[in-house]
């Protein structure tokens, strides 16, 4: 039993230091997720472990600690039943608020849209496995399968790897700030952003000398730039004039972050600001163009975050579609190699 408690330990380590490595090297990578997640794993293997032993070593608790461990299992299975079903419930009720809120633009429709995903793969895939019997739809959906626990996993380490970006510790002094535009009423600022502008102006004042970077050109239906609305705003914050470097010919987040880098000196250190749904796309979209920052977010309206958070996964999946092809046509050679092997071995033994 020590012999298992030690490899249980061993690998505990040997996956913090990797998870700590990732974190302080290049946290925007998916591994940070990753990184965790085995982590966290090895951590409960080890702590179960930890509880056999002690049953060993004193048997007058065994009924103590099988109580001990029944109660925990029984708790752990209530808390994830109640997770989904709260789940669900929080995407109906801020899919229903958005739509009322927002309007009924197709994005808008996401949270409901995860709800029913959620729902039917909980009550509604499982019955169609039933199908049919026949070997060849057993294929099929086994790769449908593996292709939904994929994106289920590729879902949550995001949502981790997301969460991580999101906790700047010991940050080092910042240079430069950038803020990323998200639309105007007028010519004026929405509240989303002034929630981003507040937010970068908090993070300059606490950068001394640092500069605030609005980023954000015109579109087609605003009457002024973006960064023009912006820099308004922040000098009604009371940022000086002098402090604010305005980029205006971006027309999406790549061109923000580039024409943005543009405008810095050498060597300069800088974050990105915007919604804290939007930061880890923003960062990989940085760390695409060899540019190494970090992300703040900026508070968003809860019923707003959940449908864009789902929003920014899809755009996620989109800017990695290559990796996403590559895997999911893997598990479809996996799931051919194993149909091939099953109908050769039919044609062996007529």
């Amino acid at each position: 039993m020590l012999t298992v408690f030690y490899w249980f330990l061993a690998l505990f380590l040997i996956n913090l230091g990797i998870f700590i490595f990732v974190l302080t090297h290049e946290r925007r990578s998916m591994w940070a997720g990753f990184t965790l997640t085995s982590t966290l794993t090895f951590l409960a293997f080890l702590a179960i472990d930890v509880i056999i032993l002690a049953d060993t070593a004193f048997p007058h608790l065994h009924d103590r600690i099988s109580s001990f461990l029944i109660a925990t299992a029984v708790g752990i299975a209530l808390l994830i039943f109640a997770f989904i079903i709260l789940l669900i419930a929080m995407f109906i009720y801020d899919g229903i608020k958005i739509l009322i809120k927002e309007g009924t633009r197709w994005t808008n429709f996401l949270s409901l849209g995860m709800a029913f995903v959620i729902v039917f793969l909980i009550f509604g895939y499982p019955l169609f496995g039933r199908f049919t019997s026949e070997a060849w739809f057993r294929f099929i959906y086994l790769f449908i399968t593996l292709s939904i626990f994929y994106i289920i996993f590729i879902l949550v380490m995001y949502t981790l790897t997301s969460w991580l970006n999101l906790i700047n510790i010991h940050q080092k002094p910042l240079n430069y700030v950038i803020v990323l535009g998200a639309g105007l009423i007028g010519k004026k600022v929405t509240p989303l952003l002034a929630s981003r502008i507040d937010r970068g102006i908090e993070i300059y004042h606490r950068n001394p000398g640092s500069k605030l970077i609005m980023s954000g050109g015109q579109g087609p239906d605003e009457e002024i730039p973006e960064s023009h609305a912006m820099a308004a705003h922040a000098e009604s914050r009371g940022v000086p004039k002098e402090d604010i470097i305005i980029e205006d010919k971006s027309k999406n987040t790549n061109e923000n972050l580039k024409f943005s880098h543009k405008l810095m000196k050498k060597n300069s250190t800088f974050c990105i600001v915007t919604n804290s749904y939007h930061v880890y796309r923003a960062l990989v979209l940085a760390k695409r163009q060899g540019l190494k920052c970090v992300g703040y977010g900026a508070k968003t309206k809860w019923y707003f975050t959940l449908n864009a958070f789902v929003r920014e996964f899809i755009a996620y999946l989109v800017i990695t579609k290559r990796l996403q092809i590559r895997v999911i046509s893997s598990l479809a050679f996996f799931t051919l190699l194993l149909a091939g092997m099953y109908y050769l071995s039919i044609f062996l033994h007529l």
